[in-house]
């Protein structure tokens, strides 16, 4: 529609069919909206870059099988650092552009005027912390002619969504137009055993942080060839019984050796051991998919799916953390125990002894402070050489460049399960009989927010005998 002033013999009038024209407004009200990044909620330019996918968690042993009160209150803090293939740091929220164009009568309206966002799914501000709900209206100024909105990833959000701009009109009609979107999860994460994870605000911009609520069981699983075991009441333990997996995930595309440096990926260069299959949860840590363990379908075939074999730069890349949940000292002669088994000092000797000390499933204790330690003690008969011993801090397992368990790793004589103690006859000219006291103190993870760990402590069996 458009606008238009009648004159006659240099007079201006105005008829009635004029003022209808003016109060409908001088040519027509739109509202259009446009995605340039596309419809899809993700990183756009700068993508995170697989071989720059770097997470973390604040212990990789925590003592979530010793105390189910004290594992109720623990939190395990991990981080996901996301950066480009030049290294550099990424937001740790995704986000595209809604732009809408507006005219008002056929014009722009004045800068400064308002249009009003709203969406089912995303949010218009990036997450900040684990109370903060996603944003779902906002108003955005208008510049010449257009107003622009920002839409980001957000935990929860994910799914097709629709985004609908609307304005109020000069002639105080609100036009609207509305699109679809698709928001993804932006930094996902699958946990094994449907152990409780959130995302929490972090202190570092660069980083997103999660929270693990240990309050479940990794899966009990069969033993390995070479793996140790044993059994107690028809139930079979071994290491891998205690392991947990974390994958965390984002859209983004495969890592590459930039050979010229231009930045980008070029026909021929080298991406191997870049070349990522489906994100999956190793439930039974063997390195390998098994049916039933959970996976993000990228190619979405219904299936799991391999490394394909070319370079991708439209993808999901992932990375994988593990830790080992362990228990309180089992003693038992596959697991925490003295070699030898009593004490027999020779006359103005001294013996020493290797004390095995794992949990029910071989693991080696837990240990989130600097003060954990194995304390050794005696009555009569005997000094103890090193009364105290810090404790080994240790996942207790290792894993290969092609993700197999190092079975090497498991063994009890490793490093990380045992601690030496020597004692020397106090008096060469008696025979005295010698008592030897053992305790241990241990912290079952870091503290980490509201959580602060309960100092955990347990006496051993005493091992007996003579100095002679």
């Amino acid at each position: 529609m458009s606008c238009t002033r009648n004159t006659h013999s240099g007079l201006i009038y105005i008829a009635f069919a004029a003022l209808a024209v003016f109060a409908a407004g001088c040519g027509e009200d739109s509202l259009k909206l446009s995605l340039p990044d596309g419809n899809v909620v993700k990183y756009i330019s700068a993508k995170p870059s697989g071989s720059n996918l770097s997470a973390s968690c604040s212990t990789q042993n925590a003592a979530a099988l010793a105390d189910s009160t004290e594992t109720n209150m623990m939190r395990i803090s991990c981080t996901v650092l996301p950066k480009d293939a030049s290294g550099a740091s990424l937001p740790t929220s995704a986000s595209i552009r809604i732009v809408a164009e507006v005219k008002d009568q056929g014009n722009a309206p004045a800068d400064g005027e308002m249009v009003h966002f709203t969406t089912t799914k995303g949010s218009f501000e990036p997450f900040v912390e684990a109370s903060s709900a996603a944003v779902k209206e906002t108003d955005a100024e208008i510049s010449s002619g257009s107003a622009t909105a920002n839409l980001y990833t957000f935990p929860g959000e994910q799914e097709e969504g629709r985004v609908t701009a609307s304005f109020m009109t000069m002639s105080d009609s609100s036009i609207s137009d509305s699109t679809q979107v698709i928001v993804t999860p932006g930094i996902g994460f699958m946990v094994e055993s449907a152990c409780g994870m959130e995302r929490v605000e972090s202190a570092n911009s660069s980083e997103a942080a999660f929270e693990l609520n240990p309050s479940c069981e990794p899966m009990d699983v069969e033993p390995l060839s070479g793996e140790p075991s044993h059994m107690v009441s028809g139930i079979i333990h071994n290491p891998r019984d205690g392991l947990l997996s974390i994958v965390f995930y984002v859209d983004g595309e495969e890592g590459y050796t930039d050979a010229n440096g231009n930045g980008k990926y070029d026909s021929g260069e080298p991406f191997f051991g870049d070349d990522l299959a489906e994100p999956f949860v190793d439930a039974n840590d063997n390195g390998e998919y098994d049916t039933g363990e959970g996976y993000i379908d990228v190619d979405g075939d219904g299936q799991w799916s391999d490394a394909n074999g070319r370079w991708d730069g439209e993808t999901v890349i992932w990375s994988q953390v593990h830790i080992m949940f362990t228990g309180k000292p089992d003693e038992s002669i596959d697991t925490t125990h003295f070699e030898p088994s009593g004490i027999n000092i020779a006359s103005g000797g001294s013996q020493t002894f290797t004390l095995y000390l794992m949990d029910i499933n071989h693991n080696p204790i837990a240990t989130n402070t600097g003060s954990d330690h194995v304390e050794f003690s005696t009555e009569s008969g005997a000094n103890v050489v090193t009364g105290t011993i810090a404790l080994t801090k240790s996942m207790g397992i290792e894993f290969n460049e092609d993700g197999q368990i190092n079975m090497n790793s498991l063994d009890k004589d490793s490093g990380d399960r045992s601690y030496q103690v020597t004692l020397d006859d106090a008096d060469p000219e008696a025979v005295e009989p010698v008592t030897m006291h053992t305790q241990v103190e241990w912290s079952p993870a870091p503290a980490t927010g509201e959580y602060s760990p309960t100092l955990m402590t347990q006496s051993l069996g005493d091992l007996t005998g003579t100095a002679n």
